[in-house]
């Protein structure tokens, strides 16, 4: 899986992150650092395997977790969600 990879993001991920830079705007700009980083690298070890047969993975960015449609015949990530890990009170 060498090579750039195009990173698309999903109408729920685009939500998220713009819900995170209302908050956050720094936090905001490493979610999507990460995800170029990630798309020039995608065997640096940052995504996780979900379903590795259907191209399911998962990335930690900071306090977020990204699900990723990884599609290497296409040469594109696909961002399906991004989630915030909540504090505890």
């Amino acid at each position: 899986m060498k090579g750039y990879y195009e990173i698309l993001l999903a109408a729920p991920a685009v939500g998220e992150i713009r819900a995170i830079h209302a908050h956050d705007p720094v936090a905001a700009k490493h979610v999507i650092d990460s995800l170029e980083y990630l798309s020039t690298d995608l065997e640096s070890g940052a995504l996780r395997a979900i379903d590795e047969g259907a191209g399911l993975f998962k990335a930690a960015v900071g306090d977020v977790e990204v699900l990723c449609w990884v599609r290497p015949e296409e040469m594109n990530v696909v961002v399906l969600t991004v989630s915030r890990h909540r504090q505890p009170a």
